[in-house]
């Protein structure tokens, strides 16, 4: 069965996860791209010898990442970044590859923050954009993270705008509390299908 992949993406604080929740609900595979990173990060031996090498023994603490630590690291030089990121994303797309084959569904979604950043969204059928102003989205942030601005800021510059984002696909969800989110997913996936 040919199965349509749709990458679900937007900035920090603009509420993917709130998205992917909502598409699982209505039965839907949704592919965690920061949960599964997340988890290969501890579970790949290549992955973590290469944050090892890059960021020395203490990207990890007693065998666990050391977040921290690296994000002070990468959110502070984007060269770092870059460099943990070819670690990184390559294992993630060969496992999201891996998933979609094991899936029954004709439509999967894959939630990832760097879609458009990193180029990867050009493999999908589709791309939605979840999107939502600067401050709401900041106020999030805030709020989710016990973030200080600075540290927020640092999170925001490090990802493309958002208008740059909107320029890349039409398929966008307005997430800034004034439209209920399920009849533009249902629209949406009407469009795609």
């Amino acid at each position: 069965m040919k199965k349509k992949t749709v990458g679900i993406t937007g900035g920090i604080g603009s509420g993917k996860s709130v998205v992917a929740k909502i598409l699982e609900i209505m039965g839907y595979p949704v592919y965690s791209s920061d949960q599964r990173a997340k988890d290969l990060m501890h579970e790949d031996h290549s992955i973590v010898d290469g944050l090892k090498k890059l960021f020395g023994e203490e990207a990890y603490i007693g065998g666990v990442l050391n977040r921290p630590y690296l994000a002070a690291q990468i959110f502070q030089d984007e060269s770092k970044r870059t460099a943990m990121n070819s670690v990184v994303h390559p294992a993630v797309r060969k496992d999201f590859k891996d998933w979609v084959e094991a899936q029954q569904s004709p439509l999967v979604f894959q939630e990832s923050a760097l879609l458009f950043e990193t180029g990867n969204y050009r493999s999908f059928d589709a791309v939605f954009l979840v999107g939502a102003s600067e401050e709401i989205r900041i106020q999030r942030v805030k709020e989710r993270d016990s973030l200080t601005d600075e540290q927020v800021f640092s999170r925001f510059n490090a990802q493309m705008p958002e208008s740059e984002k909107r320029k890349l696909t039409d398929l966008v969800i307005e997430n800034n509390g004034t439209a209920f989110l399920v009849p533009q997913i249902l629209r949406l996936i009407k469009q795609i299908a």
